[in-house]
């Protein structure tokens, strides 16, 4: 980096979480960003009053929004509170950084999609949620959009990491306590790593107002069900454990999923000059960072 060259403040909500949590400690290592991650405590989306002061004190030129409320089977019955997150939350933040002109990148879910097509999913594809929580990311987005502010809603599916509490990890633990699993293989979609996802949108923070804008899916190439995904986890771990497919039935949920989540990752990676990796392969690099610790 140059003497002279800018340095981009990006500020991270959701700090804590899955993937602002790897936002943060990704972006630390970029000398072309100034990373700030902030928890609830310290910027409350669902406060108008609260993000104005954060982006007050901290300036930032982007904002990556990676609060949300994600409990799919609970927001059947805390309607008022997913909508309050992840509809009026993203409201109240595009419209504050359209007023202190800074760009916002907008974490969106595969679940404002319905019934559709079995094709990869573009962006225009006609939206129809099947639960409340799609339906409250969906207002977000058109919140969003709404606003105009600059910058990016950016859909992604089947998010894990190789920490914390996700598919991934429960998988794991499963495997460990029973010895066997069953897992669903009649739903279909893109296992993502949250690191490679927190790497490209501070691609696209380090692009300020100049990044890709509107609405984007990010996705690594190929597909697969649960069951596939979870067999090639037990795999890398080496665990002698049988995988039983099953459908769906077989585990009943508050919320409906979608059986076909499978995004078209291939035009932004091309929009952004990304090499397009396997699912497999992002696992395989995901898996490493376990290894590493």
């Amino acid at each position: 980096m140059q003497e002279g060259d800018r340095v981009t403040r990006v500020l991270v909500t959701g700090a804590e979480g899955q993937l602002g949590s790897r936002l943060v400690e990704l972006g630390a290592r970029r000398k072309t960003l100034r990373i700030v991650g902030l928890d609830q405590t310290d910027l409350d989306i669902t406060n108008p009053s609260s993000i104005q002061k954060a982006l007050s004190r901290h300036i930032p030129d982007v904002v990556v929004n990676a609060a949300a409320y994600t409990s799919v089977d609970l927001a059947e019955s805390e309607q008022e509170c997913a909508f309050a997150v992840n509809g009026a939350g993203v409201k109240h933040l595009a419209e504050a950084c359209r007023q202190n002109q800074g760009a916002l990148i907008h974490v969106s879910t595969d679940y404002v999609f319905g019934e559709v097509e079995r094709v990869p999913l573009c962006p225009s594809e006609l939206t129809g949620p099947l639960g409340v929580y799609g339906a409250s990311k969906l207002e977000g987005e058109e919140a969003f959009l709404a606003s105009g502010v600059q910058g990016t809603v950016v859909r992604v599916a089947w998010l894990y990491d190789a920490r914390g509490s996700n598919f991934l990890t429960t998988m794991l633990r499963l495997a460990d306590k029973h010895g066997r699993l069953k897992v669903v293989n009649d739903q279909h979609g893109v296992p993502t790593s949250a690191p490679a996802l927190a790497e490209a949108l501070l691609d696209l923070a380090e692009r300020g107002q100049d990044m890709p804008q509107g609405i984007r899916h990010y996705a690594h190439a190929g597909h697969t069900t649960w069951h596939g995904f979870a067999s090639a986890i037990v795999g890398h771990a080496g665990l002698d454990v049988p995988v039983e497919a099953v459908t769906s039935d077989a585990f009943p949920t508050a919320a409906t999923r979608p059986a076909w989540s499978v995004l078209d990752g291939a035009p932004l990676h091309q929009e952004m000059g990304w090499a397009f990796e396997s699912w497999q392969n992002a696992l395989a690099a995901c898996w490493k960072l376990r290894e590493e610790g």
